[in-house]
């Protein structure tokens, strides 16, 4: 069985190495990582597990909406989800 401490904690290695910096907000049985680019602009990653976990991400603020300043900011964004995901992943 997954344990979703163990998805959290391989998130939150994989911030640390980039040097982003991490907070965590529990939601119940679900569990948020907020990877901080910039103020008011960050990745927010849903981690939820049962028998399975879903991983969900989300850019911007915390409505997940973004303002013209931050476009370039997405590219950086991709690149690190991918990151995330590439390490989730193995």
């Amino acid at each position: 069985m997954v344990n979703i401490n163990d998805i959290v904690d391989r998130i939150v290695g994989t911030a640390r190495e980039l040097g982003i910096a991490v907070n965590i907000e529990e939601y119940g049985r679900e569990k948020v990582v907020i990877l901080e680019l910039s103020e008011d602009f960050g990745i927010y990653v849903s981690v939820v597990c049962n028998n399975e976990c879903d991983i969900e991400y989300a850019v911007g603020d915390e409505n997940f909406t973004f303002k013209p300043s931050n476009i370039e900011q997405l590219r950086r964004a991709v690149a690190i989800i991918e990151k995330l995901n590439e390490n989730l992943t193995k």
